[in-house]
């Protein structure tokens, strides 16, 4: 009888979870757009990219302000480097002005692109993504010089306050990402 009563009340507890699940996800979306989701599931697919993870990086990157630059000159959507994005578009074979870096179609296509690239280049797609944020060379850096060893759960090693930060941030967010918005849900751990 007792486990019984426990069954039940386990059931009723779930059902109301679920509930408050659902009725709390439109404020969810409220606070976590995905907008741009055309292009990003697009580019996604394109580069074997979880796409709820570039939503995440969009929103830590630039709260889904296509016009934001950074201190540091960072542009767009995806916050890309001017430099950078040059050399992406080199490598892609696109003629491109520093201002078409504020189109959210070739912010993302690039960025997409970039993250595709790193994720080649390094270890592990934490590596990728410390070296998104942080530079490539400072990440093979840590890693040569095994002050980090690119896992996820040893990011406290990261020697950069802010790329620490920013491996937390995009992890969270793109847990949120996954949890409001329905699609399949890919492991990219490697």
């Amino acid at each position: 009888m007792k486990r019984s009563l426990n069954i039940v009340i386990y059931l009723c507890v779930m059902v109301a979870v679920v509930y408050a699940l659902y009725s709390i996800r439109p404020i969810m979306q409220h606070f976590y757009p995905y907008n741009h989701q055309d292009i990003i599931l697009e580019q996604a697919q394109i580069h074997d990219l979880d796409p709820h993870l570039i939503a995440a990086l969009i929103h830590v990157e630039s709260k889904w302000n296509p016009t934001a630059v950074s201190p540091k000159g960072a542009a767009g959507l995806m916050q890309l480097m001017p430099d950078t994005a040059q050399w992406i578009a080199k490598q892609i074979g696109l003629e491109l002005k520093d201002e078409e870096l504020f189109s959210p179609q070739i912010n993302i296509m690039l960025g997409c692109w970039y993250l595709a690239y790193l994720r080649k280049q390094f270890p592990s797609f934490a590596a990728a993504l410390a070296a998104y944020n942080g530079g490539q060379g400072n990440v093979r850096q840590w890693l040569s010089e095994q002050i980090w060893d690119g896992r996820y759960e040893t990011v406290h090693n990261i020697p950069f306050g802010e790329t620490r930060s920013y491996m937390r941030k995009v992890t969270y967010t793109w847990s949120i990402y996954k949890k409001i918005y329905d699609r399949e849900l890919i492991n990219w751990e490697e």
